[in-house]
C-alpha cells in the first residue's frame, strides 16, 4: 500500500495557487484550529529540519493523519503549534478546536471530550549509566524519590507513569534539556515516554550513548494510549470526533495507520 507524506510548507503552496475557484471552496469549509506541543513531541509532531536547522514547518505523524483526515473543500484546517499549557488553556477555553498527542487523566475527562485512541507509548525513565551500570531496581515511581531527584516536563501528565501528584517534581520545560538536568545533576531521573525520547535524540542527531544515557520501562505500567482532545466550547465538536474516530478506524483496517506511524518511527 502507498501513500504520500505532505510536507507542511507544499500543502500552504498547494491553497496559495490554487485556481480562485478552489480556494473558494476551501475558505467555505468548516474552519477547524487544531494545536500542537511547540516544543516538538518527535515523531508525532516537530518542526522539520532542513539542512540541520530547525524550520517553521510542521510534519510528523499527528500533522500527516489531519491531512489525511480533514480535508478541503470539507474542512479549513489550521494547524498551530504552541507551548503545550497555553494550547490546552485555549482549548478549553474553546479559542482552539482540539489538541494533538495528548495522555488520559480524569481531569481532562472532565474538560474535554476524547477521541478514541490512535497510538500509544512506553512510559519510562532516562538517567546516567554510569551512576546505576546495573540499571534501575524499583516497584514504583515512590522508591526513586527516595533515591534521587524525578523530574518531568512541565504541563505534561504523569498518571500513567503510576505517579503520585501529591509528590514533588522538578519540571523542565522541553525535553531536549534532559541530558543536560541530568548530567548537571539537577535531576536523577527523568520521567518520559521512551519513543518520543529517542524522536527527540534523533531530531538532535544524537544517540543515548553520546550522553551516556540509559532509559528503563516504568514496572507495572501498560502502553499508555494517546488522543485528540476536544473543546466542549467548539461548534465543531461532535462532527470533529465522528470523522476523526471513524477516519482513523477505517485507516487501521485498511493498514495505512500502521504504515503511516512506521514511516516516521522507522520500526
Amino acid at each position: 500500500m502507498k501513500f504520500t507524506l505532505y510536507p507542511f510548507a507544499a500543502f500552504l503552496t498547494v491553497m496559495l495557487i490554487s485556481p480562485v475557484s478552489n480556494a473558494k471552496d476551501e475558505l467555505s469549509g468548516i474552519p477547524l484550529k487544531i494545536c500542537v506541543e511547540e516544543s516538538e513531541f518527535p515523531p508525532f509532531n516537530y518542526f522539520s529540519r532542513i539542512d540541520g536547522r530547525k524550520s517553521h514547518n510542521s510534519d510528523g505523524y499527528d500533522i500527516q493523519l489531519l491531512y489525511r483526515l480533514f480535508t478541503p473543500p470539507r474542512w479549513q484546517l489550521h494547524i498551530i503549534a504552541l507551548p503545550w499549557p497555553r494550547c490546552m488553556l485555549e482549548v478549553e477555553l474553546g479559542k482552539i478546536d482540539a489538541a494533538m498527542s495528548a495522555s488520559a487523566n480524569p481531569e481532562r475527562r472532565r474538560k474535554f471530550l476524547l477521541s478514541r485512541s490512535y497510538y500509544h507509548l512506553t512510559p519510562g525513565v532516562v538517567f546516567l549509566k554510569q551512576s546505576f551500570p546495573k540499571g534501575l531496581r524499583f516497584n514504583s515511581l515512590t522508591e526513586l524519590t527516595q533515591i534521587g531527584t524525578v523530574c518531568g516536563i512541565r504541563g505534561f501528565n504523569y498518571r500513567n507513569f503510576g505517579w503520585d501528584n501529591s509528590q514533588p517534581l522538578s519540571l523542565s520545560k522541553d525535553l531536549p534539556f534532559i541530558p543536560e538536568l541530568l548530567q548537571r545533576g539537577r535531576c536523577d531521573f527523568f520521567l518520559a515516554r521512551l519513543e518520543v525520547f529517542s524522536g527527540t535524540l534523533k531530531q538532535m542527531n544524537r544517540t543515548h550513548q553520546d550522553f551516556g544515557l540509559a532509559t528503563q520501562a516504568v514496572p507495572n505500567t501498560r502502553p499508555e494510549p494517546f488522543y485528540m482532545l476536544v473543546s466542549r466550547q467548539s461548534p465543531h465538536k461532535m462532527v470533529l470526533l465522528e470523522e476523526f474516530n471513524s477516519g482513523v478506524t477505517l485507516l487501521e483496517k485498511s493498514g495505512e495507520l500502521q504504515l503511516l506511524l512506521q514511516a516516521f518511527t522507522d520500526h
